[in-house]
């Protein structure tokens, strides 16, 4: 509507230049044709009536002369007639009214005419017709009439043209609204809507305007992009799918190879109950003991096979494929939680594991098991990093304020940060710059798949937030993983 509405304006303002510049030249020319025809008028009524002057002075006398200018004085309503002396000195009512120097004007002898704009009422036209009575002495036949007709007529044409042009732009301005908004509102108003429609992912529904003009062309083309947008995000979707599903087998591949890890450490953690579990049994079995003895080792049997459960159900949970779950929740009980799967095995290693943490609770929207192998991976690396016995791994777990590193206007946020410190061998600048591209590892060849950093920097990332990392050969690394602090409700 607003295409219309300026398409209107732009009519109506060509309509009103075009009518003002021929009104202007039409009154311009038909004045200049008014005084033209008020000359030719005066001339034709002045040279006769001069003649006629001239005459009958001579023949009948002054007297008779001045009376016949008089008569045809009074002959016109519009018109009037005076006779006038050329030389100075004569009486004021023989005077031309000009302010003409009529011996310069009337040497020659020749009809002179003069227009006074500067009256008050609408100006007149001066024609001065010489006749000369006797030797030396110059008179004139006086014609003066006033412009009010004139001025009556442009007045007049002025306000036809006044009304002709208000009448053409009534029925442009008709006629652009009614087009407007058949040939260019419409079809506007259906292609803007579908393509809020595409906006909003209606890809299936065609657009249909009638005619070939331009507007159904763009319309044919908006119509051929949706197909291709259709397309195009159908592949996406695929590809997107693909995707997700690798990333998926990557990190159950991760899941997997970590869980090797952890079944060598299980191995010992298990070993303790079972042998307790066969020692009672052999016990029962050989009837060693009676009465409330048995009662009670098949108590501590049943206690045993319960600690094996769980640590075994444990190794399975962790191990289970899963997808991205999110649920708002204390992060201490999952830093916890991986360092007691990691303990084990630490243990056995002889490396040293220790958590600090702030005495507040941080909670955070985390998807429980995959923050877990987020941290078990980390941990696995730092204890893996201290290559000499009594290694020492050290967690910590506090509150931080910086702005998100993908923030481009540096808006500082609260965040939940989670340090696995390590003393072991460091990494080098160049190890550091790929450290998180998949399938980079310094480990030997054989012990990692160089997986498990790229899978992690993937998972925190999907919870919003990032991980960092700092080290020096010889001197340790530090890993932080950030996660969004979310308020409670």
């Amino acid at each position: 509507m607003r295409l219309t509405f300026k398409i209107t304006l732009f009519f109506i303002g060509g309509i009103c230049l075009i009518m003002a510049w021929q009104g202007y030249s039409r009154i311009d020319r038909e004045s200049g044709l008014f005084e033209a025809q008020m000359r030719r008028d005066h001339y034709a009524l002045g040279q006769p009536l001069a003649v006629m002057v001239r005459y009958g002075r001579e023949e009948f006398g002054e007297d008779f002369a001045l009376e016949l200018v008089e008569r045809s004085n009074q002959a016109s309503e519009r018109l009037r007639v005076r006779w006038v002396w050329a030389q100075t000195g004569t009486l004021e009512r023989l005077r031309p009214e000009a302010p003409l120097d009529l011996n310069v004007l009337l040497e020659e002898g020749r009809a002179v005419s003069w227009i006074d704009r500067d009256q008050i009422e609408a100006g007149r036209l001066y024609t001065y017709v010489p006749v000369v009575v006797e030797e030396g002495r110059v008179g004139a036949v006086e014609l003066s009439e006033s412009f009010a007709r004139e001025q009556a007529y442009v007045r007049a044409s002025k306000w036809r043209i006044v009304w002709t042009t208000l009448l053409m732009l009534v029925m442009a301005s008709g006629l652009a609204m009614v087009t407007g908004l058949l040939f260019i509102a419409r079809p506007v108003d259906a292609l803007v809507a579908r393509a809020r429609s595409i906006g909003k992912g209606d890809l299936k529904t065609p657009l249909k305007l009638e005619g070939h003009g331009e507007l159904s062309v763009l319309a044919m083309e908006m119509n051929l992009m949706s197909d291709q947008l259709a397309g195009a995000s159908e592949k996406l979707e695929e590809e997107t799918a693909a995707r997700i599903q690798a990333l998926q087998q990557l990190r159950h591949a991760d899941r997997l190879k970590t869980v090797g890890t952890l079944a060598a450490g299980l191995a010992h953690e298990l070993g303790t109950p079972l042998n307790v579990i066969s020692m009672r049994a052999a016990m029962i079995e050989d009837k060693e003991v009676e009465g409330d003895e048995v009662e009670r080792n098949a108590r501590i049997i049943g206690e045993q096979t319960s600690r094996i459960t769980k640590i075994i159900r444990q190794l399975m949970d962790f191990a289970r494929v899963r997808h991205l779950s999110k649920t708002r929740m204390e992060v201490g009980p999952v830093v916890e939680q991986a360092i007691e799967l990691i303990r084990p095995i630490a243990e056995k290693r002889q490396v040293t594991m220790e958590l600090s943490a702030e005495p507040q609770a941080f909670a955070s929207d985390v998807d429980a098991d995959q923050i877990t192998q987020v941290l078990t991976n980390l941990l696995v690396n730092a204890m893996h990093a201290c290559q000499q016995e009594g290694g020492r791994v050290e967690v910590a777990l506090r509150a931080v304020r910086r702005p998100h590193p993908e923030d481009d206007e540096g808006c500082e946020r609260d965040f939940v940060l989670v340090e696995v410190k390590d003393d072991g061998v460091g990494m080098s600048e160049e190890a550091l710059e790929q450290i998180f591209e998949p399938f980079f590892t310094t480990k030997a060849v054989g012990e990692g798949s160089g997986l498990g950093l790229s899978v992690s920097y993937g998972i925190v990332r999907e919870h919003g937030g990032w991980i960092d990392v700092t080290s020096e050969e010889g001197q340790g690394s530090t890993f932080g993983v950030y996660l969004p602090i979310e308020e409670r409700e």
